[in-house]
C-alpha cells in the first residue's frame, strides 16, 4: 500500500472516529437507542478505532492532525491510540490540548473509560495523585468511575479539593462507586456555595443512604439551575411513594421550569400522574418530553402503537438556519417523538386499570428488582439509566452500572451479572 493511500485511509478512520464518537455521545443518553443500539454504533466506531490502531505510525499521525482543530470527537480518538501505543509522549499532547478544558476532557475521559482496563490500569494512579493539576486528577477519577474501579485514597483527598470542578467529580463518583466509607466527606459537601458540588454531593449522600440529602434536592429542584430536574427525579426516587406524591402536586404549581415537574413524574412512575402527564402533553413545547414520560412509566411504544405524530405546525425548537438568531442551544428533545395525545389519552382509558396508583412501574412492570434487571438489559438509555440508580439506592453501597460505557462491554458486563 503506497503511503498516500495509507494516509488517506488513516484520514478517513480518523475523521469517522471522531464523527462516531459524537453520535454515541448523544445516544448514550438518549431514549432512542436501547443496549442493541448503542452495541451496533459502537462496533462502528471500533472498527475506525482498530483501523488507527492497527495503521502504526500513520494512525498516530492522523489522530494527530485532527488535534489541530480538536473537538471532543477528535481527542477521543488520539486519546484512545495514544494509549493502545502506550505513546506517552503522544498521551501527553492530547492532554495538553483538551486537558484543561472541560468540552474536550469529557472526550479523554471517554477514552480511557473505552480502553480495556488493562490497558488503563497502569496510567490511573498517576492521574488521581494529589501530585497532579486538578484537570488531570479530574480524569483519572472519571477514567475509574467509568470502568467502576476504586481510586482509593486518591477519591477522599479529591472530595475535600479546592478546585470545585474536581470536587464535584469526586462526590459523583463516590456515589457511583458505593463508597459508604466517604459519605461524611460528601455530606460536608452538602450547603457547598458551587452549585455542583452541592448536587453531587446530594444525589451521591442520597445513594449512599444520607437522609439529610432530601432538603438539598428538593431545593435544587425548586430553583432555575441545571441540576434542577436531576435533583428533582433523584428525590422522587428516594421517598416514600405517598409523600413524594404530595410533594410533586406542589413542584407541578411552582416549579420554575415545567420540565422539572414532568422528569420528576417520570421517576416517580406512579401511574397516578398519567392522567396530568396527559393534560401538559397538550402544550407542543412540552409534549414530547410528556409523552416520554408516560412511556417510562407505563411502556407504551409511540411508534409500535401508531401514536407518534409529525412535529406541529410553526414548533420552533433548537437553533435555527438564521444567522443572526443568537440561541444556538441543542434541541433536548430531538430524539423524542411527538404524541398523539388524543390517541394515547384513548390508550390509557383502555389500559389504566392494568396499574396500581401508587406502585412504582418502569416501562410497564412494578420497581421490583426483576423488573429493574429487565429495564437495565432491554430498556432504552434513559429507562437504562434510571434502573441503574434503582437498583443501586436498593443495596447500599452497590455501584451504579454504567449504562454509558461501550455497549460490548456492557453486554458481556450483563451476562457475566445475570
Amino acid at each position: 500500500m503506497s503511503s498516500t493511500l495509507e494516509a488517506s485511509l488513516c484520514e478517513e478512520h480518523a475523521d469517522q472516529a471522531a464523527f462516531l464518537w459524537l453520535v454515541r455521545d448523544r445516544a448514550a443518553r438518549s431514549a432512542a437507542y436501547d443496549l442493541d443500539d448503542l452495541a451496533e454504533l459502537d462496533d462502528r466506531l471500533e472498527a475506525h478505532l482498530d483501523g488507527l490502531r492497527v495503521a502504526g505510525d500513520a494512525g498516530w499521525q492522523a489522530c494527530r492532525a485532527l488535534l489541530e482543530r480538536a473537538e471532543g470527537g477528535e481527542v477521543f480518538g488520539a486519546a484512545v491510540v495514544a494509549v493502545h501505543r502506550w505513546d506517552l509522549r503522544g498521551l501527553a499532547r492530547v492532554l495538553d490540548v483538551g486537558g484543561g478544558a472541560p468540552d474536550l476532557s469529557r472526550g479523554i475521559a471517554s477514552a480511557l473509560g473505552w480502553t480495556p482496563i488493562e490497558r488503563v490500569r497502569r496510567l490511573l494512579p498517576g492521574l488521581s495523585s494529589g501530585r497532579c493539576p486538578p484537570a488531570l486528577q479530574w480524569l483519572g477519577i472519571a477514567a475509574c468511575a467509568a470502568h467502576g474501579e476504586d481510586p482509593g485514597a486518591p477519591l477522599g483527598y479529591a472530595l475535600l479539593a479546592g478546585d470545585a470542578r474536581l470536587r464535584a467529580r469526586a462526590l459523583r463518583a463516590a456515589g457511583q462507586l458505593g463508597r459508604v466509607d466517604l459519605l461524611p466527606e460528601v455530606r460536608a459537601s452538602l450547603r457547598s456555595d458551587d452549585e455542583a458540588c452541592r448536587f453531587w454531593s446530594a444525589w451521591a449522600a442520597a445513594l449512599l443512604g444520607e437522609s439529610a440529602s432530601a432538603q438539598v434536592l428538593w431545593e435544587l429542584a425548586g430553583g432555575d439551575g441545571r441540576f434542577a430536574a436531576a435533583s428533582a427525579s433523584m428525590a422522587m426516587r428516594r421517598m416514600d411513594p405517598a409523600a413524594a406524591s404530595t410533594w410533586l402536586r406542589a413542584l407541578a404549581r411552582s416549579a420554575r421550569d415545567p420540565r422539572t415537574a414532568v422528569a420528576a413524574t417520570a421517576a416517580l412512575g406512579d401511574p397516578a400522574g398519567v392522567p396530568w402527564l396527559l393534560e401538559v402533553a397538550a402544550d407542543p413545547a412540552l409534549s414530547r418530553l410528556a409523552g416520554q414520560a408516560i412511556a417510562l412509566i407505563t411502556g407504551l411504544d409511540l411508534a409500535a402503537e401508531h401514536l407518534a405524530r409529525r412535529a406541529p405546525d410553526g414548533l420552533r425548537a433548537g437553533p435555527t438556519d438564521d444567522p443572526d438568531d443568537e440561541d444556538v442551544a441543542a434541541d433536548p428533545d430531538e430524539d423524542l417523538a411527538f404524541p398523539d395525545v388524543a390517541g394515547v389519552a384513548a390508550w390509557w382509558r383502555r389500559r389504566a386499570a392494568e396499574y396500581r396508583p401508587g406502585t412504582r412501574y418502569l416501562l410497564g412492570r412494578a420497581m421490583t428488582r426483576e423488573g429493574l434487571e429487565k429495564a437495565l438489559r432491554g430498556g432504552n438509555q434513559v429507562a437504562r439509566g434510571a434502573a441503574a440508580v434503582e437498583l443501586s439506592l436498593r443495596e447500599r453501597g452497590r455501584r451504579v452500572f454504567e449504562v454509558r460505557g461501550p455497549g460490548f462491554a456492557q453486554q458481556e458486563a450483563l451476562g457475566q451479572l445475570w
